[in-house]
């Protein structure tokens, strides 16, 4: 793995067990990424053994030279003599183009000090599956049935609130969140793209029955379609 001179790693104190921790971010068509990664202990970490106070969260930034890549050197989750004990780090990945991920690590001690991969400890989100309906051309007008009680008129509003069609949605100013309005009669799925038409994930949320919300790492121009 090679950085940049630019990506800083520092060395912990003499006394504090530490885990060097490595990884590598791409898109599906081994496009580095870039953003930022944290790692939060629960609290504010001592080590009485080492005369360490350990606070806040470590951040490291991934610049479009590190081609995708990081390193950090974190304090060992089970640090000899460490308050509190039996703790982990919340990750938040912060990724240019990807949805904002969370998610809990242990970092125990190495025997050897080897490196520890992060893919080696991240979960693996199930694929629940995203489906966009596709409306088709319209058809030859067929011939016309018998009388009813119900107008045409009246049938295709019926349809229109049964099976709406897909919003397209233009976000032209820059923005971390998308408002998003709406007249489906549920929470409609949200696919998001940029503007060179490539897919892009953000957080979606429903603040109302009439809006979604969608949450990017960095603010994003380009456009939704709302089925």
């Amino acid at each position: 793995m090679t950085l940049t001179p630019e990506s800083l790693v520092y060395d912990l104190p003499a006394g504090v067990p530490s885990v060097h921790l490595t990884g590598r971010f791409i898109a599906p068509d081994g496009t580095p990424l870039t953003g930022t990664l944290t790692f939060a202990p629960p609290s504010v970490l001592t080590m009485p053994d080492a005369d360490t106070i350990a606070n806040t969260v470590a951040s490291v930034e991934i610049a479009k030279s590190d081609q995708g890549c990081f390193e950090v050197n974190l304090i060992a989750t089970d640090a000899p003599g460490i308050s509190p004990r039996g703790w982990t780090y919340l990750v938040t990945e912060k990724l240019k183009g990807a949805q904002i991920r969370q998610y809990h690590i242990m970092l125990p001690e190495r025997p050897g000090g080897g490196p520890v991969d992060l893919a080696d400890l991240a979960p693996v989100s199930p694929y629940t599956g995203r489906y966009l309906p596709v409306v088709g051309p319209t058809g030859a007008q067929g011939p016309p049935g018998l009388p009813g009680e119900v107008s045409r008129a009246e049938l295709e509003a019926l349809e229109e609130r049964v099976a709406p069609r897909p919003i397209a949605w233009t976000q032209s100013a820059a923005s971390a969140l998308w408002t998003i309005p709406h007249t489906f009669p549920y929470p409609p799925a949200v696919r998001t793209y940029d503007t060179s038409g490539r897919e892009i994930g953000g957080l979606v949320d429903t603040p109302s029955p009439t809006t979604v919300t969608v949450q990017f790492a960095f603010a994003e121009t380009g456009s939704a379609i709302l089925s």
